[in-house]
């Protein structure tokens, strides 16, 4: 499995976000065929967050939270200072 990420996954979430904003700006009260396409959008915008966290969550080191992630980059810095 190639280690890239497919920036062209989360290209996406914008717009399927976008598509839940716009449903869901509706004044009035919901008719059920609107319902029925929030529901949907909504669904795909879950579906697509939780790709894009699998696909995050597959890059080495994905796992690791903030704290850790900037530990890892400061000791790969204090290397990169101590062979120059």
């Amino acid at each position: 499995m190639s280690k890239d990420l497919p920036i062209s996954s989360f290209d996406v979430l914008l717009q399927k976000l976008v598509v839940v904003l716009e449903l869901s700006r509706s004044g009035g009260e919901l008719t059920s065929q609107a319902r029925q396409a929030l529901l949907q959008a909504t669904n795909d915008l879950k579906d697509a967050l939780s790709q894009a966290k699998s696909l995050i969550n597959a890059l080495p080191g994905g796992e690791l939270c903030l704290d850790e992630q900037d530990e890892v980059i400061d000791m790969l810095e204090r290397l990169k200072q101590a062979k120059k």
